[in-house]
């Protein structure tokens, strides 16, 4: 029996079999560590496993989105409607980005297996890749052409008669989420009238899209008609008039500031003399002054355009997430000038742009053929947008000296803070603390905008100081062979 185990034992007891039972658990001690170590950084947030390197922050979260998830105090699920295996990437990483949130559910529904779910939220037909925010029983449905557009048609036109696929190259879905979610969970929701019936410009479609994601409705307004301003009214915009105000309307605009109203204007460049609107102004501590600011400092104003300015920007809530956040600036075509009003003690004005001291305002533009600087015209530094409160009624006033500020053209020179600066004005405005400005991420370059003095520089370095460079460090080289 002895023999018979120790020649069962024997070959376990060879240094081949011990060799091989060390490689074996060697092995399996590896997998586990393995399992265990990808099983930690699954449970990791994306925000530590993945790392966001490109050029626009496509996969991260703004830090207005990050402030508003992070204070929300109500429970919003977000549904992820997209058949298994036709994930687009972006969304993934986005969506895990607000799934880290401890108020924020997100739940891949598969439409194919689920086809009746979207129907109660939505009559549109369900695209993939398209959201639902729910929160309680109000709930919004974001459809995936909302998420991903374009931004130039013609391309988007030529890829889809050539290649029968679509050119999306802006994602606007944070944009989109975000406000959604805002929507949900706010209470109410502010309404913005505008004051018609005096050439007013307006704003594009655009920008007014961009009002109704802060969770802010607008309507028109005419007072001629009205026997005052809307109770309701949580902002009065009037977006450069033409004409003046008539007394009537400016006895009922006075009414509403006594009634610590909030007023968002802008001006533009009229021949007719306007004493109504200019008293508006006043009674919130700011002088019109007119005409158009042109700089001479070539810091201040945007390369070859002495009309296009590049203004100070000064400290305010308004102008805080520009400053502090991404540190961006803003470009003002078209400016007219403005002053602080030292008669109104009411009024508190805090100067949101201002050109520089050497900056000069040409009042008459009409029919002149340069904007060069002239014997008469004012000189010195302008207040190019204000805001002010009034200390007794509470009434609030922003003022930009451009009408076109907030176009794209303008705006995108400058990465859309632009528009931002406006929709921050709302937002102040309109009392919204969780208001904010995300502008949609473009996977096509963006504009660099150099001030004059700059693209001088930068013309010096290109064609001198490197070739300059290059020819230095190639004689040393030459001459320190030439010594060995």
């Amino acid at each position: 029996m002895k023999n018979l185990l120790h020649k069962l034992r024997a070959p376990f007891e060879t240094r081949f079999w011990r060799a091989g039972a060390y490689s074996v658990f060697a092995a399996l001690l590896v997998i586990a560590m393995a399992v265990v170590a990808n099983l930690a950084v699954s449970a990791l947030p994306a925000s530590v496993t993945q790392l966001d390197w490109t050029a626009n922050k496509l996969y991260s979260l703004t830090q207005g989105t990050e402030q508003i998830l992070a204070t929300l105090d109500r429970d919003v699920d977000v549904y992820w409607l997209v058949e298994e295996g036709h994930e687009n990437n972006t969304m993934r990483q986005v969506l895990g980005k607000y799934g880290e949130y401890d108020r924020v559910t997100v739940t891949k529904v598969d439409p194919v297996r689920y086809p009746s779910f979207a129907a109660d939220y939505t009559d549109q037909t369900v695209e993939d890749n398209s959201l639902v925010v729910v929160c309680g029983d109000r709930s919004l449905y974001i459809p995936y052409s909302d998420v991903w557009t374009y931004s130039d048609y013609e391309t988007y036109a030529y890829y889809l008669e050539y290649y029968q696929q679509e050119y999306l190259d802006v994602f606007t879905g944070e944009e989109k989420l975000t406000a959604a979610i805002l929507s949900v969970t706010s209470d109410d929701q502010p309404v913005m009238y505008t004051l018609t019936g005096h050439g007013e410009a307006g704003v594009s479609e655009d920008v007014l899209s961009a009002i109704e994601l802060e969770n802010v409705h607008t309507q028109e307004l005419n007072l001629l008609t009205a026997e005052a301003v809307p109770e309701d009214c949580a902002v009065l915009a009037v977006l450069a008039p033409v004409r003046d105000l008539s007394n009537r309307e400016l006895e009922l605009l006075e009414d509403y500031a006594g009634r610590g109203g909030q007023f968002l204007v802008t001006t533009a460049y009229s021949a007719e003399d306007m004493p109504n609107f200019k008293t508006l102004l006043e009674d919130f501590g700011l002088e019109l002054i007119g005409g158009y600011v042109m700089e001479t400092d070539s810091r201040y104003y945007h390369y070859g355009y002495i009309d296009l300015v590049i203004p100070a920007v000064g400290r305010h809530e308004i102008t805080a997430p520009l400053t502090e956040g991404e540190g961006l600036t803003v470009v003002m075509p078209d400016c007219q000038a403005m002053a602080e009003n030292t008669d109104r003690s009411e009024a508190v004005v805090t100067a949101l742009l201002t050109s520089s001291d050497t900056s000069y305002v040409k009042r008459d533009v009409e029919g002149v053929d340069s904007y060069e600087k002239a014997e008469g015209d004012r000189t010195g530094s302008f207040i190019l947008a204000a805001a002010s409160e009034d200390g007794t009624t509470g009434a609030r006033l922003v003022a930009f000296g451009s009408s076109r500020f907030m176009e794209a053209d303008f705006s995108d020179l400058v990465s859309g803070a632009n528009e931002d600066l406006f929709l921050n004005g709302v937002g102040w405005l309109s009392r919204q603390e969780r208001s904010i400005s995300i502008h949609p991420k473009t996977l096509t370059g963006e504009y660099m905008s150099f001030t004059d003095s700059a693209a001088g520089v930068l013309k010096v370095a290109l064609v001198v100081a490197v070739p300059v460079l290059f020819l230095a460090s190639g004689v040393g080289i030459f001459i320190k062979r030439r010594r060995r």
